[in-house]
């Protein structure tokens, strides 16, 4: 549990003790020249208490008045750089900042920052590293401290991330809210930095600890996420906490979305913030491919002949190649392939998969031990593994158990026992914390590809699994996100990060402070209402209910932008707008007959909508939402390789284009069709974007190609008339769409289907 506390400079505890993870009410700027400590709603009213004595002067009159110091190794450079970087932001005036020396720093202690007042030559005081030794005695990995009164104010921790940790709760104190990642479609309005001529800071004495040991963002799948993605992704998950990125090592093993496409940049930003890196995933096969391995497939796959000495060996040699080649990673996802089964004959051979599971997992740590013993590995407790191995195949209690409760309901909490879709996996989950010896962690989906970007909010059921989950002794949470709609799921993201750290916190009252700093008291109200209206399960409730609500929700966020005026929460809510006008188009898809003109209608109405705000952060065009708008009858494999990497491509361009609609019927001779060619800016840096229409002999397109310039949210579009000749031929074909821009970069073609009767 969350060891938080805060205590006054003279040692007295605080009326209430301050967790760190708070908005504080109201948020806009600063009240006066003294930066006071960011609280929820209800610590705010019960923390009345604050300490005597002089605060440290920061900045003062336009100049410095304070120095930054580090020293050490992991994240410690970084976060002094990242401090002075936030005061000059805040005040305009950029701190000295200089390396010291320590001669003793205390036991598990790797880095510090501290901030010095004065712009001399002072160093970190003896007695104020003694002291936090004694605060960090006994502290789990990434607890930290602050420690100040008006002379030096001192950041430290426990292990590489805790300085980091240290500096963006001071921050945090000193009103900056860090609410999602730099993604282009926030326009700048991701964070809230608050202004002032005068920064000085009250005496502090804050030591807090975590709740759990792993604390993880996935980026699964990774349509959207890119190598421009994630450096802004990473330092979000520092400012909140988290510890581990994972990304897979070629999910599917498609070729598509694979580490080593990143690996570059994921080494650089997660190394300077000291955040662990994850990789693996689904799918043995990735190592060891039946293509190149018949001769280990002779049960007839998925997985390969577990029973067969040689194929397990080549597997783990395999495996071991690949982390010896990257020592950057720490903790390697030994899963299966993500399917229903385990073929017969291996079933026959160990009694259950979960069994099958561990003679994999078991073998490779034993391997790891010997040769790279920095590196866990990690089982994914999921489908016909869910439940935990017999005694007689009892899991390595060095290794991580990741429990995956897909099937589960979202109308309540896991352990709920009025929930029946979770009582099983509730079971099979205590199952797993009192068989299994080592670490055991959830892989939730609060937010998850097969609800298509629907705006899903459940967030009662999550502070409840926060509770359930606490209650058996777990040791870490993570869920999967996608940069395509980060903007639709923000306060889910931060509410689990949240919980993570600190399982007791009352999700509520973060609701209520984020509400508050994120659009503004006036407008409080009306987002609690859309909050409300969005938590049910979409795979529970149909769309009848659901479109309904979302109506509602629609009418709540236009209340809320009449009561603001601030460009930040104008800016969410014009994002969340857009995200409802989708949802409610994917609802009349559920409510339109089968076969009717009024489905046909639906499902383009819906790709357009897709296509027109899969850069704006509310949507992901993922297979889910394509085999949405196509129906039944255009369905397309999960694993097609071809449709993922168009997605993964244009999410990495600056720019992109599309048709609609997607599918054209002409007649030989007939009245032409309308086609608009579209343009969109992925960047939000501004492009002229240049096309071409190119379509099959007796296919006339007028125009054939022109010119769009876009910016933002801001598309473009120019109609195309597209008419067959009289000796057109019959069938269906398409009518390509080129793009590129003005420089010549070429950008991601598009395709329509041209059905010619």
């Amino acid at each position: 549990m969350n060891g938080s506390s805060d205590t006054t400079a003279s040692g007295a505890m605080t009326s209430n003790a301050v967790r760190r993870r708070g908005f504080l009410v109201g948020a806009a700027g600063l009240a006066g020249a003294t930066l006071l400590p960011a609280l929820t709603a209800t610590e705010a009213a019960a923390d009345t208490v604050r300490a005597a004595g002089a605060p440290l002067r920061v900045v003062s009159g336009g100049r410095a008045r304070a120095s930054v110091l580090w020293w050490g190794a992991g994240s410690a450079e970084f976060a002094a750089t990242e401090l002075r970087d936030h005061v000059r932001r805040i005040t305009g005036v950029r701190l000295p900042l200089r390396a010291v020396a320590v001669s003793s720093a205390p036991e598990g202690v790797t880095g510090l920052v501290a901030l010095s007042a004065g712009t001399g030559t002072g160093g970190i005081p003896a007695s104020a590293l003694a002291d936090a030794g004694r605060e960090l005695d006994g502290a789990p990995d990434d607890s930290f401290t602050l420690l100040g009164d008006d002379t030096s104010l001192l950041l430290t921790g426990q292990g590489d991330r805790a300085p980091l940790y240290a500096v963006y709760a001071l921050l945090e104190r000193a009103g900056v809210r860090f609410f999602a990642p730099a993604f282009p479609a926030y326009e700048g309005h991701h964070e809230h930095i608050p202004s002032t001529r005068t920064l000085d800071l009250p005496p502090v004495r804050l030591t807090d600890r975590p709740a759990t040991e792993l604390r993880r963002q996935y980026a699964e799948e990774g349509f959207s996420h890119t190598a421009q993605s994630l450096p802004p992704l990473l330092d979000w998950m520092a400012k909140n906490r988290l510890n581990t990125f994972v990304y897979p090592t070629d999910y599917l093993g498609l070729g598509v979305t694979t580490y080593d496409g990143v690996r570059d940049v994921l080494v650089r930003e997660a190394g300077r913030r000291s955040i662990r890196i994850e990789t693996g995933g689904h799918g043995y096969d990735s190592f060891l491919p039946k293509a190149d391995y018949p001769q280990f497939y002779e049960s007839g796959g998925p997985v390969f002949d577990i029973y067969n000495p040689q194929a397990l060996d080549a597997y783990v040699a395999k495996v071991v190649d690949f982390l010896r080649e990257r020592p950057e990673i720490t903790l390697f996802d030994c899963w299966p392939p993500d399917v229903g089964a385990f073929q017969k004959p291996v079933l026959d051979r160990y009694g259950t998969a979960s069994n099958a599971e561990s003679v994999v997992v078991n073998e490779l740590a034993r391997v790891l031990r010997e040769e790279l013993p920095g590196v866990r590995v990690e089982r994914i407790a999921y489908a016909s593994t869910v439940q935990p191995p017999g005694p007689e195949y009892p899991c390595d209690p060095d290794v991580v158990v990741d429990f995956a409760p897909y099937s589960r309901n979202y109308d309540g909490h896991l352990g709920d026992p009025a929930v029946g879709a979770n009582t099983g996996l509730a079971k099979a989950l205590r199952a797993w914390r009192s068989t299994h010896r080592g670490p055991l962690a959830m892989y939730e989906y609060y937010r998850r590809y097969r609800w298509r970007s629907l705006p899903v909010h459940p967030l009662t059921t999550i502070a409840g699994d926060a509770v359930f989950e606490s209650g058996l002794g777990l040791d870490g949470i993570g869920m999967y996100s996608e940069p395509g709609d980060w903007i639709t799921y923000e306060h889910v993201q931060s509410l689990v990060a949240a919980l993570a750290w600190d399982s007791a916190l009352d999700a509520g009252g973060f609701l209520d402070g984020y509400l508050r700093a994120r659009f503004g008291a006036g407008a409080a109200d009306a987002m609690r209402r859309y909050y409300d209206l969005t938590g049910l399960d979409p795979d529970t409730h149909g769309p009848g209910v659901l479109s309904t609500n979302y109506g509602q929700a629609r009418a709540a966020l236009q209340e809320a932008a009449g009561r603001t005026e601030e460009p930040a929460p104008r800016t969410l809510l014009d994002r969340l707008t857009r995200n409802i006008d989708i949802a409610l188009a994917d609802m009349r898809i559920g409510l339109a007959p089968a076969g009717s003109t009024e489905l046909d209608a639906a499902r383009r109405e819906y790709r357009a909508l897709v296509h027109r705000n899969r850069f704006n952060g509310i949507c992901l065009p993922n297979m889910q939402a394509w085999w949405r708008w196509n129906g039944p009858d255009g369905q397309a494999p999960y694993d097609d390789a071809g449709i993922r990497q168009d997605v993964v491509d244009a999410y990495a361009s600056p720019a992109a284009g599309f048709g609609d609609p997607g599918f054209l019927v002409l007649e030989r001779a007939g009245d032409p069709v309308a086609l608009d060619v579209e343009a969109q800016d992925v960047d939000f840096a501004g492009h002229t974007v240049h096309w071409t229409a190119t379509a099959p002999d007796g296919v006339v397109l007028e125009p054939s190609k022109g010119t769009l310039k876009v910016r933002g949210t801001r598309g473009a579009a120019a109609r195309v008339s597209v008419r067959a000749t009289a000796d057109a031929a019959a069938g269906t074909y398409p009518v390509t769409l080129e793009f590129r821009l003005a420089d010549g970069t070429r950008l991601v073609p598009s395709r329509v289907e041209a059905d010619i009767r």
